[in-house]
Parts: structure tokens; C-alpha cells; sequence
């Protein structure tokens, strides 16, 4: 060091040469020891990229020329042989960057079992031997049906798709114990959206099973004893016959519900016909086209099977019937026909006397 002739020190040329060197190897150094940044190129998806350093420095090995983020189609590693541990399921489609990245080895990770990696949504409460209940296919739990079919509640129909938390609250950390058997309790909704015929007006609010299956709420089937239903009764709306949410009382005469389809009918008319009511007698519960009088007062038979009603009974009165208008024989030709019968005469009474069934 120097003095000015102010009294000011200065440092001489070779002090200034070490300071500035000092100064270089300052720099250096904290340059050499900055931490590193990651290679955080895919983020989010796999973590940083683990560092090629241990790598072939052929990248196109495995990589298409000009996008390192690309493998080459024919890209093929055997894990088996390479590091002894076969790689099966699902896990025999990951990508390499799920298992190796800078997250740490995977030897430490694989001591922990299926927890090293995957994350246990059972917080532990149902022990750490996940194939006790998975495969390495997918996470969905195995064998759950034949354990529930242990319990007081089998599952059958919808209930085998259900999820286990939609009736178990807190099967997530294991806890299946407690869980209602009604309905009802994990049907609310579906009870309260019930309105045709309005459920929870008419008081039917258990016993869900009188009516409906496990299969689907939709086609239940009430046990209709009181009225067995047949035919087309069987696919009608229970609002068909109970109307205003009645149930008791319901009649169970045909005329009752169907006195508008007695009335439109024409062919015959029923009402000027003189029909009675007891629609039973013709018609089935399968179809009001299937019409078929008992005819055992003159059996339908011969030439008379296959004509219309009023081929007959020519007035519309069906209780009255007509031969002679039916037969194409003159009256002067029956005359001399039955001149030795006893009691003939030209009307259509006494030919039915004398022929029943239609014969001769």
C-alpha cells in the first residue's frame, strides 16, 4: 500500500492483481456450489426427468431423431432380464418416467410395497397386504361378492355394480360395519320421487321388496291376489285402475274401467244388442279385438264357421236370429219338403226347432 499526497492509501498494482483474482475464484466457487436445477421438462404428469448420466451416449437407441421426447416405435426393454424384476398387469404399460425419476431410487420405494407408490386410501386401517383385496389389473377390489354374500345382505341385481362407499359411508378407512339393511334408508330420493302412484302419500314407505327388485326400480310388480292380473292388465299403470291415489274399493267388473270401449263398439253394436255387461263372456284381458262368443246354444260348425254375426242375426237384436234369409231356398220348395212334418211352418223359430246344430 501507498500513501497519496492527500494522506489517502491506495493499493499498489500487484495487491490490485490479487484482489481481482480472489474476487474470480469467489465467483467460481459459488458457481460450482449452487444447487442444481431439475429437469422438470414433463412436470406435473411424471416429475423430473431422471438424469441419462449412467446412459448409452447413443441417444438414438431409444429416441427419434430431433424430439427427445419421443421414444422410437420399435423401442423395446426387457425389464425381466435387465433388472430381474418382471413387470405384470397394469404396470407392464406405465411409463418408464412413472417408477425412475428424480424422486428418489426405486429401490427405496419398492421396499414399501404397493405403498411406495400408491397412495393407501384406507389410511392404513386395513392393513399394508393390498392383494388381499387387488391384482395388478386394476384397483378395483376382487372377491367382494362372495365375501358380502357372507354378510346379512347379498348382493344381487344393481347392487353388485354399486360402489362400496354408496352404502358403506366410511369404507375408505375401512369401516363396514353398521350399515342399514332397509331400503328405504339409502333409497330416500328415490321414495320421495316415487309419484305414480305417490308413495309417500299412500304410507308405502318400507317393505320396498313387496314390489320391487334389486334389478332396477322401473317394472315393479305389486302381488296382485285380490285381482290376478292377466293380459294386457299385467303392462297397465297402476293409475289405470286406482284413480286419486285410491287402492281400496277398486271394482273389478271389466264395465267399471271400460265402459268407453262398451259404448264405441259398433261392430256389433253391444248397447242395442242387448249385451249385458259381462264382458268376460267374449273377450279375454289380452285384446278387445279378440271377441269370441260362447256359441253353445247353436254350435258354430260346417258353412256357419267364419261368418260375421250379422250374417245371422240380420235385425242388430242378437237375442233374434234369421234362416230363411240366410238359406237360398223358397219358401214353395220347403213347403213341399216338409209337407209331412208336423208343425212346420215358414219362419226361422221352427226351422232352429227342427235343426239345432244346422243340419239336416
Amino acid at each position: 500500500m501507498t500513501a497519496t499526497p492527500h494522506g489517502e492509501m491506495r493499493a499498489s498494482a500487484p495487491h490490485r492483481a490479487l484482489f481481482a483474482i480472489g474476487g474470480v475464484l469467489l465467483l467460481a466457487a459459488c458457481y460450482a456450489l449452487r444447487p442444481l436445477p431439475r429437469q422438470g421438462w414433463d412436470e406435473g404428469r411424471f416429475g423430473p426427468l431422471v438424469p441419462h448420466r449412467t446412459f448409452p451416449t447413443d441417444c438414438s437407441l431409444c429416441h427419434v431423431a430431433q424430439r427427445w421426447d419421443l421414444l422410437k416405435p420399435d423401442f423395446a426393454f426387457d425389464h425381466a432380464a435387465a433388472t430381474g424384476t418382471a413387470l405384470e398387469g397394469a404396470h407392464a404399460n406405465a411409463s418408464c418416467l412413472r417408477c425412475h425419476n428424480d424422486r428418489g431410487l426405486v429401490s427405496e420405494f419398492v421396499v414399501h410395497g404397493c405403498g411406495g407408490c400408491h397412495v393407501d386410501p384406507h389410511e392404513g386401517t386395513l392393513g399394508g397386504d393390498c392383494t388381499a383385496c387387488h391384482d395388478q389389473q386394476t384397483f378395483e377390489p376382487t372377491g367382494r361378492i362372495a365375501e358380502h354374500a357372507r354378510t346379512r345382505f347379498p348382493l344381487a341385481g344393481a347392487h353388485l355394480a354399486a360402489a362400496c362407499d354408496r352404502c358403506h359411508e366410511q369404507a375408505r378407512i375401512g369401516r363396514y360395519v353398521g350399515a342399514p339393511l332397509e331400503c328405504a334408508a339409502c333409497h330416500q330420493a328415490d321414495l320421495a320421487s316415487a309419484t305414480s302412484p305417490d308413495h309417500v302419500a299412500l304410507g308405502y314407505q318400507d317393505d320396498c321388496q313387496r314390489c320391487h327388485s334389486p334389478t332396477a326400480w322401473r317394472g315393479a310388480h305389486f302381488a296382485h291376489t285380490t285381482f290376478a292380473l292377466q293380459g294386457q292388465h299385467r303392462a297397465a299403470d297402476c293409475t289405470n285402475c286406482h284413480v286419486a291415489g285410491g287402492f281400496a274399493g277398486t271394482p273389478r267388473d271389466c264395465y267399471s274401467c271400460h265402459a268407453a270401449d262398451y259404448a264405441a263398439t259398433t261392430a256389433p253394436d253391444h248397447a242395442t244388442a242387448g249385451f249385458g255387461t259381462s264382458c268376460e263372456q267374449c273377450h279375454t284381458a289380452n285384446t278387445w279385438g279378440d271377441g269370441n262368443f260362447d256359441h253353445d246354444s247353436f254350435p258354430i260348425s260346417g258353412a256357419h264357421d267364419g261368418l260375421d254375426c250379422a250374417d245371422c242375426h240380420t235385425t242388430g237384436n242378437y237375442p233374434t236370429f234369421s234362416c230363411i234369409d240366410c238359406h237360398e231356398h223358397r219358401q214353395s220348395e220347403a213347403d213341399k219338403e216338409h209337407k209331412d212334418e208336423q208343425g212346420y211352418s215358414w219362419n226361422s223359430l221352427a226351422c232352429f226347432s227342427c235343426h239345432p246344430d244346422g243340419r239336416e
